[in-house]
């Protein structure tokens, strides 16, 4: 999915907080995004703010994927949503750490699942990969050439460009990386990392009203 949209000045809505944001990254408004309309019943809304998963959804349609990775996948609410509103998924790998896992994050300690993927574990594309250490500790070998993925798992400085990095490596070319929870509350170091690789260069681009970035691999 490419995007020429020139970076302007704006201010942020997420979470009923009103944040003003410096112009770093180029905003792309969610009209741009073909989204699809959620069934939110029976549905509980956890991690993302309103609007964020269909935003995600429509990113992740553009790039026709049959397969996509997902870090942090917690019990599987994002990967449910995905693989239905998604069409032609064959695959989903969804990476997370197992019960008792300190993160490095303070603010992520309670998010850490007691049975990661439940919500898709019956589903035959999902498969689910745990290890004692994160991420971290996965090699490119061990998932398939993805055509998104969503990185949404350790959200500190090293967890993020370690995902990022791997995310790199197995998404193919054309496909999408996309990050969540780029905001300043000053919690985690997601919108650090980002600012530092656009001022490197990289093409990402934040989805207005959304704590969302993405690019082209």
């Amino acid at each position: 999915m490419r995007m020429n949209h020139r970076p302007v000045e704006r201010r942020k809505v997420a979470a009923g907080v009103s944040q003003a944001l410096t112009p770093l990254i180029t905003v792309v408004p969610q009209r741009a995004i073909p989204m699809p309309v959620i069934d939110w019943t029976n549905r509980p809304r956890r991690f993302m703010n309103p609007g964020e998963l269909e935003v995600l959804c429509g990113l992740i349609s553009t790039v026709k994927p049959k397969a996509v990775l997902e870090f942090g996948v917690n019990v599987g609410r994002t990967a449910q949503a995905i693989l239905e509103y998604v069409p032609g998924i064959e695959r989903y790998v969804g990476i997370d750490v197992p019960q008792g896992f300190v993160t490095p994050k303070e603010v992520q300690r309670g998010e850490v699942p007691d049975r990661p993927g439940e919500l898709v574990m019956m589903d035959p594309r999902f498969q689910l990969l745990l290890h004692p250490q994160g991420s971290a500790y996965v090699h490119p070998t061990d998932l398939p050439i993805c055509d998104a993925a969503f990185i949404d798992g350790d959200h500190s400085r090293s967890g993020v460009l370690a995902d990022t990095m791997l995310s790199l490596q197995v998404v193919r070319k054309g496909g999408l990386i996309i990050w969540h929870d780029y905001h300043t509350l000053g919690t985690v170091d997601v919108k650090s990392v980002l600012d530092e690789k656009q001022e490197q260069g990289w093409p990402l681009f934040h989805v207005e009203n959304t704590w969302i970035v993405f690019m082209s691999a």
